[in-house]
């Protein structure tokens, strides 16, 4: 899976973190993974991120995935272009919902009931 290298990955010193600034790759297993907002920006998973790319290509946001899941495996845009849904694998099916104008996470739905991670036989 594409990650941030130490190339890519930058240091601020004023929060004591670093952010990631490039992802490289594209996770075609995702059902739905191309999307355009209202502003002409286009967002599609790579790794265990949603990277939401300006018009001109020159700016990238990124949406991290939840820590303790596996991977994206779907992502959906709200018709309004106003919220964005992102279904994680985990030992318990996760779906995040975030605004499309903060990038925060308005609401996670957990399934306690039923796993989305595949079992090998």
């Amino acid at each position: 899976q594409p990650s941030c290298t130490k190339h890519s990955v930058t240091a601020n010193p004023f929060l004591g973190c670093c952010c990631c600034r490039v992802v490289f790759g594209f996770r075609s297993t995702v059902r739905d993974n191309l999307h355009y907002t209202d502003d002409g920006s286009y967002l599609y998973p790579a790794g265990h991120n949603v990277v939401i790319v300006s018009p001109d290509g020159k700016s990238h946001k990124f949406v991290s995935g939840s820590p303790e899941c596996e991977g994206i495996t779907a992502i959906m845009l709200s018709p309004n272009k106003k919220l964005l849904a992102v279904a994680e694998r985990a030992e318990k099916a996760v779906i995040s919902v975030y605004d499309m104008q903060t990038l925060k996470r308005r609401k996670q739905l957990l399934a306690a009931d039923v796993g989305s991670k595949v079992e090998s036989a």
